[in-house]
């Protein structure tokens, strides 16, 4: 069989596991690029080949960040702000509901986004229940805060967490670039929720209940949590001043969970299960499959359609937004950017501008908020939905709630990139 159609056929068959859901898919997505180093597919295909096939500045970043956050986890630290939240509101739910959903946005801007739904949406469905509200609406809107706030840094999503690696991009330069749209895309979904939610009745008294609970008895180890505060907070600084000091992102990240290791006396067997090594392994199996797709040349095919517009950037950077809106919501967040990232390289690398980066980061977070195959956290909300409260929600249903929603942010997103970063 020709090399180049092997390669496809391999690539449409991890990707259709990735497009439905199946249970073992990163299984399936690393065995394929095992394959594809073990058949030597093409050139640079090999083990002594590999840190040039494999970003393992990504995969340290990744497994430094849950290692940290799964201290963090432990300790209670995240019901505590949201218990926090609810006591400053003193009965005001949109004070509440605002309150909480930036709590939310600031979490996934620094923390895993995945570990900040998990740990948040339990307060939500306690909040609609004890109100009687319908929990999708606030669900969804918990979502979408936190995929929102997570595009606002290098480390707030693994979709960015690529991006930065790929593009040599640092911490601050993010920060800087897509943290304004983040806060613009925040503000437009909360103002969009208050007039689709409406006037929820006087819930005052029973806010105020709820708020009674003392937030300090949800922390579980206080002195694990102030060390592991001191630690992610150096941790931050070391990502904001990496390109001062001279080190990578992933040594950073891995240097944290070191020293939290040492500090608290943990081994690395015992934070085993902070780690999620199906996405480690999913990342690794992308990566080779990647590299395979550049090594036949569809990564300057891909190209190639945008080389006619080098003399209109303004219009690329429109496509770009849109292209990272649309494949989003149905490859999923990682899996598209594995596979258009190296076409960013390429064309960023034959004179098209680097803002082409920033236009597809914007595109990419917020379309991942179109449909529940648009990142892992929004399938995982969904679960925990039918989980807590029996209720479900479709494909279909979660794409018609979240099109009113994404569809203004991807137009404020898109005059953002042509008045401020494309000028």
């Amino acid at each position: 069989m020709n090399t180049a159609l092997l390669i496809l056929l391999l690539t449409a068959v991890a990707y259709g596991f990735i497009i439905f859901g199946k249970k073992n898919t990163p299984v399936v997505v690393f065995g394929i690029g095992a394959i594809m180093f073990a058949l030597k597919l093409v050139e640079g295909m090999n083990v002594e080949n590999l840190s040039h096939v494999v970003d393992f500045n990504t995969l340290g970043i990744l497994f430094g960040m849950m290692i940290i956050v799964g201290f963090l986890k432990r300790t209670g630290f995240f019901q505590y702000a949201a218990l926090q939240v609810m006591k400053i509101s003193r009965g005001r739910f949109w004070l509440m509901l605002t309150l909480l959903m930036s709590l939310t946005a600031i979490m996934s801007a620094f923390l895993d986004n995945l570990i900040t739904i998990i740990l948040l949406a339990p307060i939500v469905f306690l909040i609609s229940d004890t109100l009687n509200l319908d929990p999708t609406p606030l669900l969804l809107l918990t979502v979408f805060a936190d995929n929102i706030g997570g595009s606002s840094t290098l480390i707030g999503s693994p979709l960015n967490i690529v991006l930065g690696s790929a593009s040599g991009l640092s911490f601050n330069e993010f920060l800087v670039n897509l943290g304004p749209m983040a806060i613009l895309a925040f503000v437009m979904t909360m103002f969009i929720y208050k007039k689709r939610i409406g006037d929820v009745g006087n819930v005052k008294s029973k806010l105020i209940e709820l708020a009674k609970v003392d937030p300090s008895k949800s922390i579980t180890d206080k002195k694990l949590l102030t060390r592991t505060l001191y630690v992610f907070l150096i941790v931050i600084a070391g990502l904001a001043l990496h390109d001062l000091i001279d080190v990578e992102l992933a040594l950073v990240t891995v240097l944290g969970a070191v020293a939290l290791l040492l500090i608290t006396g943990h081994t690395f067997e015992e934070t085993a299960e902070d780690v999620d090594w199906n996405i480690l392994f999913l990342f690794a199996g992308l990566y080779a499959i990647s590299y395979a797709l550049e090594g036949i040349g569809v990564t300057e095919k891909l190209a190639a359609l945008f080389m006619p517009l080098q003399s209109k950037q303004w219009l690329v950077l429109l496509i770009m937004v849109w292209t990272g809106a649309l494949i989003t919501p149905f490859l999923s967040a990682v899996p598209a950017v594995l596979l258009f990232a190296p076409v960013i390289r390429f064309l960023v690398g034959h004179g098209f501008t680097p803002d082409l980066w920033w236009a597809y980061a914007i595109g990419a977070n917020l379309g991942s908020n179109l449909t529940s195959l648009g990142a892992v956290q929004n399938i995982v909300g969904i679960r925990l939905l039918e989980k807590s409260t029996g209720r479900s929600l479709s494909f279909g249903e979660f794409m018609r709630r979240a099109f009113g929603v994404v569809f203004p942010t991807l137009l404020v997103g898109s005059a953002y990139v042509l008045l401020l970063l494309g000028r």
